[in-house]
Order: C-alpha cells, then structure tokens, then sequence
C-alpha cells in the first residue's frame, strides 16, 4: 500500500513541476516577444520617418 501512495505522490509531484515549467517557459517568451516586437516596430517607425524626410 505504501509503494502505491509514494508513486502516486511522485507522480502528482512530477507533473505539477512539468505544468510549472511549461508555464514559466510560455510566460518568459510572450514576455521577450512582446519587448522584440515594440523594439522592432520603433526601427520600422523610425525608418519610415526617416524615408519620408528623404522623399520630401
């Protein structure tokens, strides 16, 4: 009986930390490309701006 309530609770264990990784991994890359993104669209701005100086 006890074999079979250490493996069930090692198993509860080992999946709750996998949930736990998957979550903290799709948080930190919503979180970098969404900063990649801001970053990129201000050099498209400023580039557009600076094209538009140049053809006026």
């Amino acid at each position: 009986m006890i074999p079979i309530i250490l493996a069930t609770a090692l198993s509860v264990g080992r999946i709750t930390m996998n949930a736990v990784t998957i979550g903290s991994v799709a948080g930190a890359s919503y979180a970098y490309g969404r900063k990649v993104g801001r970053v990129a669209c201000t050099a498209l701005d400023g580039l557009e701006n600076r094209l538009t100086k140049h053809i006026e």
